[in-house]
Order: C-alpha cells, then sequence, then structure tokens
C-alpha cells in the first residue's frame, strides 16, 4: 500500500514551494518536509501517532501529500497528514476527521485509506478544527499492463574483442575481455569454452585445429579442434601478440619486453637486449628474420640469436606490424602513424588518419589494410593510402585478418565485421543500448555505444547506416520523418523523413538525452548542465541554472519541460526560463517522464522513485535497492520502471508491482506504443519486449 500527502486549502505558515522558487528559508523547510514525511508516512503507511496532537494545539496550517493522485477500481492508498506550526515547522500524529466529495467515487476511512470503486473524480478532506486540506483524486477502471515480457533481440558479448584469426572464410576466431573466444563457422558466431578470465590480446593458427591465444598475465591458450587448453608460458608478463612460422616456429611478445617461442614442445623465453617496454606486434619472414614493434618507437630485429634495437624515426607506441617481403614492411601505432621498411630504413608515411591505428594485415603488396578508433579503416592500394568511409561499424576496432579473398576486423562491444573495401558486412555485434523511442506511426529505434542506430520495422531489428558519430545516449521524435539521436562528444543526429545527417553541435561535450515536444522544437540535455535546443537542423545553446550533469529530459509540451540529474537536481522549464526545483532527494536521477503537468516521474540510483503532483515532488516507496535507470508509461496507473540487473517494475497508482524481464542485462530505456508493445533495451544489444 502506497502512502501519499496533501496542501492546505488555506493559507498557510508553511509557504507552497513551486517551480522554481529557490530561496533558501523555503528549501530548508521543504527538506524538512520531506525528511518528516519519508520517515513518519512512507515507512509507517500513515501519519498517525499513539499521543496525537489536538485540534488547535499549536497547528497554523495542515497539508495531505499528495495533492493529485490516480487510482484504480478496487486499488487502495493511504495519504499522509501533515501539520505545521506558524513558524513553520513540522508537527506529526495528527488525527483528523477524512470525508470525500462522493462516495460512488471514491472511499476513505477514518485514518485516512482510500480505496477505488467507480471511474471518476472526487475531492478527498482532511479537517484538523479550524483548518483542513484537500486532495484530487482521480479513479481510473483497471488498466491492461504489457503481458509477458520476452527477448526481442541479444547480442551474443559486448566485451570488447583485441584479437581476430581466420583460417578460411568459415572459420574465423575472435578473442577478448573476461576470456572470451568467439568462432565464427560461416552461419553464424557461437561462444566457445575457455580455461580463462584472463583477457585475450592475440589469436594465431596454422589451422583451425592448431591455433593458439594469448593474453593477460602470461596466459597462453591452445585449441586442437576439440577445446581449448592451458599452455605452461613461463611468464606472467601481459601477452599482446602471437604469430608463426610453422609449427615449431611460433613466437609471443607482450609486456616488459617478453619475447617467447614455441618450438613444437615447450614455450622459452628467447634473448632479449632490447629492453623492456611492452613489445605489441610480431612478425617475420624466416627463423633468422623476424621483426617486432612496441612503445616508444621501437622497432626491434631478430637474427636468429639475439633481438636489437633498428633506427626508429618516431617516438611513439607502435601496435602493429605486418610485411609482403622482407624489404616492405608496414608498421601502425597511435595518431594514424604509419612506417613502411624497404629492407635498408624505415620510414614515416603521409597517413589519411589522425586516429589511433592498432592492426594492420594485407593479401598483396597493393592490398593492405589497418584499422583503429572510432571504426577507422584505411587501405593501400600499391599506390596510395586512403581511408575507407563505408567502414561498418563506429566501434573502436582493435584486429584485422583476412582468407580467402574475405577480410575480418574486429573492435569493442563484440563487434566483428566482414568484407573489403568499400562492401563491408556487419557480422556480429553486441553494444550497449542506451534509450530507445517508438513513434506511433512509424519505426522504433534504439541507439548506443559506437553510434549505433537500430530500428524495427513489422518484422525485425535492423541497424541503419548513419554519418559517423561517436557513442549515442538519447533518441527521440515528433514523428517519423523528424528523428534525432545524441551522444558523446557533442554528437547530434538528425533524420528528415529521407536520411540521417550529422548535424553542428555548439558544444563539444557529452550529450545524454533528447526530447522532442514538436516538429519544430527540441531539448537536449547533458554534461555540466548542458541545455540545448534544436529546430531542425539549427541547434543552440541555452543559460542553464545548474552545472550538474543532467542525464534525462521530458515534457508535456514546449513550455513545461522537465530535466533530472545528478544529486537530486531536478530543473523545470515553464516557457519563460529554466529554473531548479526542489526534488526533496540527494540521490542520483537518471530519467525523468510524466503522463501530465500533475503526474510526473523521476528515478534513480538505489531505487529511487520520486513523483510530482503538480505542487511538489515527494518520494514513493521503492520498490528496489537497485539502480533504476529508466522510466516510460502510458499513463498514470500504468508507469514501468528498469533498471540494473534487469529489474523491471509497472506503477498502478498504488504501489509498484515486479515484472519478469527475462534477461539479467543492466535495462537503460523503455519506450513504447499506448495499447501496443512496451519495449526496454541494454547491455549485450539486449532489447526486451511485451505486447497486450
Amino acid at each position: 500500500m502506497q502512502s501519499f500527502v496533501v496542501r492546505s486549502s488555506q493559507s498557510p505558515v508553511f509557504p507552497v514551494i513551486r517551480r522554481g522558487e529557490r530561496a533558501p528559508r523555503l528549501r530548508a523547510a521543504r527538506a524538512a518536509l520531506f525528511s518528516t514525511v519519508s520517515l513518519l508516512c512512507l515507512v509507517a503507511g500513515g501519519c498517525r501517532d499513539n499521543d496525537p496532537v489536538q485540534p488547535g494545539a499549536g497547528v497554523a496550517s495542515v497539508e495531505i501529500v499528495p495533492a493529485t493522485a490516480f487510482l484504480e477500481v478496487g486499488a487502495t492508498a493511504s495519504l499522509a497528514f501533515v501539520g505545521h506550526k506558524a513558524d513553520g515547522s513540522l508537527l506529526s500524529g495528527l488525527t483528523p476527521k477524512w470525508s470525500v466529495s462522493d462516495p460512488t467515487k471514491l472511499t476513505v476511512t477514518s485514518s485516512g485509506t482510500l480505496t477505488g470503486v467507480t471511474p471518476g473524480s472526487a475531492t478527498v478532506t482532511a479537517t484538523l478544527g479550524a483548518t483542513s486540506a484537500t486532495s484530487t483524486i482521480t479513479v481510473v477502471a483497471a488498466g491492461s499492463p504489457a503481458k509477458t515480457w520476452g527477448i526481442d533481440l541479444q547480442g551474443l558479448t559486448e566485451v570488447s574483442l583485441l584479437s581476430v584469426w581466420a583460417a578460411s572464410p568459415t572459420s574465423v576466431f575472435a578473442g577478448g575481455q573476461d576470456g572470451v573466444i568467439m568462432r565464427w563457422t560461416g552461419g553464424a558466431w557461437s561462444l566457445m569454452t575457455t580455461p580463462t578470465r584472463e583477457t585475450i590480446v592475440g589469436i594465431w593458427g596454422l589451422s583451425d585445429a592448431n591455433v593458439f591465444a594469448v593474453g593477460s598475465n602470461g596466459v597462453i591458450l591452445h585449441y586442437d579442434g576439440s577445446a581449448w587448453t592451458l599452455m605452461q608460458s613461463g611468464t606472467t608478463a601481459a601477452l599482446l601478440d602471437v604469430w608463426g612460422l610453422d609449427a615449431t616456429h611460433v613466437y609471443a611478445t607482450g609486456a616488459s619486453g617478453a619475447m617467447l617461442r614455441y618450438d613444437g614442445m615447450q614455450w622459452s623465453a628467447m634473448p632479449n637486449d632490447a629492453g623492456e617496454s611492452e613489445i605489441w606486434g610480431v612478425w617475420g619472414w624466416s627463423p633468422t628474420n623476424l621483426m617486432a614493434v612496441g612503445q616508444n618507437g621501437a622497432l626491434l630485429h631478430w637474427d636468429g640469436t639475439v633481438w636489437t634495437e633498428m633506427a626508429t624515426p618516431v617516438d611513439v607506441a607502435l601496435f602493429g606490424i605486418w610485411g609482403a617481403s622482407p624489404t616492405n614492411v608496414y608498421a601502425v601505432g597511435v595518431q594514424g602513424t604509419l612506417l613502411h621498411y624497404d629492407g635498408t630504413e624505415w620510414q614515416l608515411l603521409p597517413s589519411p588518419t589522425t586516429k589511433h591505428l592498432f592492426a594492420i594485415w594485407g593479401s598483396a603488396p597493393n592490398d593492405v589494410y589497418a584499422v583503429g578508433n572510432t571504426g577507422e579503416v584505411i587501405h593501400f592500394n600499391g599506390t596510395t593510402w586512403s581511408a575507407d568511409a563505408s567502414s561498418p561499424s563506429r566501434q573502436n576496432l582493435r584486429a584485422v585478418w583476412g582468407a580467402g579473398g574475405q577480410l575480418f576486423i574486429a573492435g569493442w562491444s563484440g563487434t566483428v565485421a566482414g568484407g573489403a573495401n568499400g562492401s563491408w558486412t556487419t557480422l556480429v555485434t553486441a553494444p550497449t543500448l542506451f534509450a530507445t523511442w517508438a513513434s506511433g506511426d512509424g519505426p522504433v529505434y534504439a541507439v548506443g555505444l559506437g553510434g549505433l542506430v537500430l530500428q524495427k520495422d513489422a518484422t525485425a531489428w535492423s541497424s541503419v547506416p548513419v554519418p559517423p558519430a561517436n557513442d549515442l545516449y538519447g533518441v527521440s521524435g515528433s514523428g517519423p520523418a523528424n528523428v534525432y539521436a545524441v551522444g558523446d562528444t557533442g554528437s547530434v543526429l538528425h533524420y528528415d523523413g529521407t536520411q540521417w545527417s550529422s548535424l553542428a553541435s555548439p558544444v563539444p561535450g557529452l550529450l545524454r538525452s533528447v526530447w522532442t515536444a514538436n516538429a519544430d522544437l527540441t531539448y537536449i540535455v547533458g554534461e555540466s548542465g548542458t541545455l540545448l535546443t534544436a529546430s531542425g537542423e539549427t541547434i543552440t545553446s541555452v543559460a542553464s541554472p545548474t552545472t550538474r550533469f543532467l542525464r534525462s529530459v521530458w515534457g508535456t509540451g514546449p513550455n513545461d519541460v522537465y530535466a533530472v540529474g545528478d544529486t537530486g537536481t531536478i530543473i523545470h522549464y515553464d516557457g519563460s526560463r529554466w529554473a531548479t526545483t526542489p526534488s526533496g532527494s540527494s540521490a542520483l536521477l537518471r530519467a525523468v517522464w510524466g503522463s501530465s503537468s500533475t503526474d510526473v516521474y523521476a528515478v534513480g540510483d538505489a531505487g529511487t522513485a520520486l513523483r510530482y503532483d503538480g505542487v511538489r515532488w515527494y518520494p514513493l516507496p521503492s520498490p528496489t535497492t537497485k539502480a533504476l535507470r529508466a522510466v516510460w508509461g502510458t499513463g498514470p496507473t500504468d508507469v514501468y520502471a528498469a533498471g540494473e540487473d534487469g529489474v523491471l517494475f509497472r506503477f498502478n497508482g498504488s504501489a509498484w508491482i515486479p515484472l519478469e524481464s527475462n534477461t539479467s542485462q543492466v535495462l537503460l530505456g523503455l519506450t513504447g506504443i499506448p495499447g501496443g508493445n512496451v519495449f526496454a533495451v541494454g547491455g549485450t544489444a539486449t532489447i526486451v519486449k511485451a505486447s497486450r
């Protein structure tokens, strides 16, 4: 059963704190009210006391919270009654007389417990001596909640993939964090069982039944076609690459100058007089002609006896090396560094990018690829290096390998793509999805890490080609021909019904949420109190009353907009200005949504749930101790909240009801179509759906 509180109909000494008021005395009084109401009313189930204060005993004003509420037929809830002295301090233990204007709509007991009878509105009055307070209660028919929730889409893994190796176009291995190794067999990717949770940084093999994987803490795994097993490496240094010539010449390099060789029987350390920095990559032509690259521009050579340093033209980290011959070798590194070795010396080449490059591989001297941050793919055609504008992903890419005319690239969020220059296909990806939005007469959208935009038509989800963008955290629109997506480093994308375009943002910071009021006005919020408006393709900065991180924005219309954020921050726009509104909470607030100007909800960390009743924000009984990350609904008695570990609840106007989401992934966004499907999105590209 929920407990509420309602405001006096008189002019109280304790003034009504409305949106935007920031006087210190009012803030202090409001904080005192929340503290007392939260403890005495919301926890105990009503403001009662064994030794009640009698009428006229220093009571200057009274109130009930909330001033408005909604109740389903047959449901019950308790109102909370509080009085104030002339100085504004609180009085508890008051025993008012309760009455209702229309008992055919609503009943109230002597202790303030409400029961919905038939649809309609009624006024509840609490009288104490010469003072009284009222609350408007709307009774509605019992709703039809979203039915069984099920997985609509889910990725394989969202770990960062750091390595990829292909035995053939239908036999590909990719490894990454948490000991994850995935395999592609031509039709689908699957997770392989591994005996470690160490990060897999490098993979290489002689065949798909003889594959090596190396990683953190000196881990080396071997796959014999049936299972992965641990090998003895003799080191605890992180191993960063593995590559070989044949079954008795397999090499691994890593941190602290680690250089290892596998001779077909065991791994052993190689002599290395070239220092103890990280060695990121190794490649070679014969057992007496190997090269390696590493930190601080390190370029090393193995002559069959010892590793020695080569002259280097740079002092930045080099991450990848590949060659077509001993006199035609390439190395790549930070800030687009591109080096070439002609058999005599290493030279710095002009690069088509300034993004970090992490891996390089080629099928021939005139067909070489390098990959790096934010989906960067560059290609060498034998004459020039150029950036590939058709990159299949905006995820950070960490590995590249090819076989049988097919190229494979791997990166963050469990992403692997296949193809060639100008023609790529994302084979698997599972970035976290942060937000979703549905138009009643259009598709459903979901956005997430790596600039991913998904769209659901009548049957299935698919990725949408969009301009390059960083991680996306919010999506909203006024209709199918006016959709905005916002994200990191000021990223703003706009869909006009024909194509997506990238808009110029006046701020470089993280944009966290977007809400579209109508076809001509959209609100955007983000870090450091950022407030923006968008109209078409024009984005304008707006003065903000806070520097706190704003994490969600929503409104009933262009002149009634809320934004919530860190340390209980709530700000409101009334058509003239944005102003801070007391929330009574210090919790990090992550989402806001409402059914009307007198029924608004905010949720956040530690299960925080607040409601605005048209007069003030007050706390609802929390359904969980886990962080709530999203809130959305179809009306005041059909509100959904979701969050950590897949928790999902429905608020029916009087209580939070737990639902089974059928996932343990964090849920970060909610949307739906009134009378239709409801969607929640979250980690590992998870989308759960419920229909009515």
